[in-house]
Formats: structure tokens, sequence, C-alpha cells
């Protein structure tokens, strides 16, 4: 018969501890005798508890508290370099790696460029784990000082089983490489995965300061087109991990992202200069190897076409907008990725079209660039870090 260690006094010394941890990382310094009046444990059962924490290097002494009378108090905090985390985008064309403490506070962060050609399996698994034994190596740390990783995976991540399906084009056929079991036989630490715009949107909110009660709809719009809720402070996943994916919405125009893609925004500016036929509009908006990126480039130079083609591009991203807002009514919409980061010429725009909305959100782009899936993953790395540090 297998006896319970429940009620044992190891036991209740582990759950002391990460009651007083937990208060700790939650408030920021304190002392002793403000930890004994939150907890409502004895002052020696909190100074053991210290002891004990500051042996595992997870809480230090800083400082002294400014008591307004007699000794003052030494403050306790929690030691952020105790441990770090890993937290990888695996991007259609790079890789973002970056090392964080368990504040969150990138250490160490590289890219790398995705091989042209495609890998094997094996090949890619060693592409992946050279790069982070690297970043490792260059930060002067082994696996030992990780306790956790995560990635952010450009296709489907089935929250039931971790298995990866509808991977963006460059990745397609690493489905087997990428789901979960596999990365977690790769390396020696504790590995989460999930969907990179979720981490998108998950960094964005955390970073915000939003109050949980409100939502996000983090919509990134590049290459390709995908989408990222946060309801309640949580990543909204769906049924087999498929909520936000936007690609094959259907807009008056066609599927979204044929519509609103960097390849949509190309061929409608195209179109719009063969309807115009006109010398200003065609060196720009037909000519061949125009890029998503020279088309906001010369509007912001007061191009009138591209202006022109910007105008007809946001009535279709308004559209696209209303029909999302009228399911989940958001109280926010965040735009990312390579064209909705083009705050400054869509924004004031997209405020427009969308001015008729009854329950209208607020809009904004990311303010984390190209590292918001990374800071995202760095997020859920140190989540899986703390369930770890409890176990």
């Amino acid at each position: 018969m297998k006896i319970s260690s429940a009620g044992t006094p190891k036991a209740m010394r582990n759950l002391n501890e990460m009651l007083i941890l937990s208060r700790i990382v939650a408030g920021g310094p304190q002392s002793r005798a403000d930890l004994s009046r939150e907890t409502g444990l004895s002052k020696p059962t909190i100074s053991a508890a210290i002891t004990h924490l500051i042996a595992r290097g997870l809480v230090r002494e800083t400082g002294r508290a400014e008591n307004a009378q007699g000794r003052k108090a030494t403050l306790l905090e929690f030691n952020q370099t105790c441990f770090y985390v890993i937290g990888t985008d695996l991007g259609a064309t790079r890789i973002r790696l970056a090392l964080a403490d368990m504040g969150g506070e990138i250490c160490h962060y590289r890219q790398l460029a995705m091989p042209a050609e495609h890998l094997t399996d094996q090949d890619f698994q060693s592409f992946l784990v050279q790069g982070l034994e690297e970043l490792l190596a260059e930060a002067g740390l082994n696996w030992d000082n990780i306790r956790a990783a995560a990635f952010g995976i450009p296709g489907v991540v089935n929250p039931a089983d971790g298995g990866v399906s509808e991977l963006v084009a460059p990745l397609r056929g690493l489905e087997a490489v990428l789901k979960l079991a596999n990365l977690a036989r790769l390396f020696p630490v504790p590995v989460v995965t999930e969907n990179d715009v979720n981490l998108a949107a998950l960094a964005e909110y955390t970073l915000s300061g939003a109050e949980k009660s409100r939502s996000l709809l983090y919509f990134s719009i590049g290459e390709g087109t995908g989408g990222g809720l946060i309801m309640g402070g949580e990543i909204y996943r769906g049924l087999g991990g498929g909520a936000g994916e936007l690609a094959n919405m259907v807009l008056s125009g066609g599927r979204l992202e044929d519509i609103l893609s960097a390849g949509g925004l190309i061929q409608l500016a195209s179109s719009i200069a063969a309807a115009q036929q006109t010398a200003a509009a065609a060196p720009l908006l037909a000519e061949p190897g125009v890029s998503a990126e020279q088309i906001f480039n010369e509007a912001r130079g007061g191009n009138v076409p591209a202006e022109f083609v910007l105008d007809a591009y946001c009535r279709l991203l308004a559209e696209a907008l209303g029909s999302i807002c009228a399911v989940i009514a958001p109280d926010r919409i965040v735009l990312g990725g390579g064209i909705g980061g083009n705050g400054d010429l869509l924004l004031h725009r997209l405020e427009a079209e969308l001015a008729g909305l009854q329950r209208k959100p607020q809009l904004s782009v990311s303010g984390c660039g190209e590292k918001d899936v990374v800071l995202g993953a760095v997020q859920i790395a140190i989540q899986a870090a703390f369930r770890r540090i409890r176990g």
C-alpha cells in the first residue's frame, strides 16, 4: 500500500516555501515581517523557509526597508538569475532565439537564416540543436542552467497532444520534427510548444499591462496571415488549436490571405495600375518585382497612386476586421507582421473605415516588433519553469 506524503513535514515545508516565493515574485521586495503578516505563517517558519530559499538560490537579500522607526528590516527579492529559459520563434525565413532570465529579461538574442534548401528531418533537428547550443555557449551557460524552453511554431498546434499541422510553406514537411513529443526528446529540459501568433498576442497583452478581463486580437499580416486571441488573460486556442486561423475567411474579394498578404497587396497594386493606365502609376505599381515594402515607402513619400492602393487595401482589411468584431468583439486589435507593422499608414485609414462599428475596438500596432513571438515564447517558458520549481 502506497502511503501519501501529503501533510508530512517535508511536504509542508515545500508548500510554505512556494507560498512565500509566490508572494515575493508577485509583490516585489518584502521583509520577513511583511511575509509573516501576508501569509499568516509564524516568524520562525518564515525564517526557516527563507534560509532554505536563499540556499537554493531562489531568493536573495537586497537592501533595507525604509522603516519610520527602529531597526531597518532586510528586504528579500526573487533572484531572477537563479535560472534561465529559452524562447524560440521558428519563422518561415529565419529562426529567432532568446535566452532570458526568470524575470523575462532577454540576456542573449540571435537570429539564424533558415537554410534555403529543404532539410531532412535529421538535418533540421541538428540545425536547431546546434543553434541553441551556440546560444548557450555565447552566454557561458549550459543546459543545467535552463529550466524550460518554448517554441513558437507557424502552424496549428493541437493543445491535446502537441501535434502540428498546416505549417507555412517553407517548413511544410517538418510536422513530425516540430511536434511536442519530438522536441521534448531533443532537449534535456521541459519543452512547451505554441502557435507563433498566439505567442505574439500573449506578449502584446502581457507587456501592455492589460486588465485580465479585457480581450485582445493580434492580427499578423505579412507573407501570410494569422490571428491570436487572448480572453481573460489566457490564449484562446479553440477546437484542435484552430482558433485564429483566419487565412481561409472569405471576403467580398476572395480568400482573406490571398487578398491581405504581401502577395495580395502587390496584386492589388498591379490591378489598380492596369485600371488607371497612367504613367505615374505604372512604374511603381505594375513593375515586375515590386515589393509591399516599396509600396509603403512610396506612399510615405507622397506618391498618390501608392496612397490610392493603400486606401483600397484598408477597405479590404476593414471588411475583415469588421467581420471578426461581429463575432468576438475584442477590446483591442493589434496589427503585427511585415505589413501590419506600418501603423503610420494603416491606422488612420482603418479608424475611418471602422468608424461606423457599434462596438469599436482600440486599434494599435505591435510594440514588440520582430521579437513579438520570441517574447511570448519566453513568457510561457517562464510559466513552465515555475511549475518545475514548484514541483
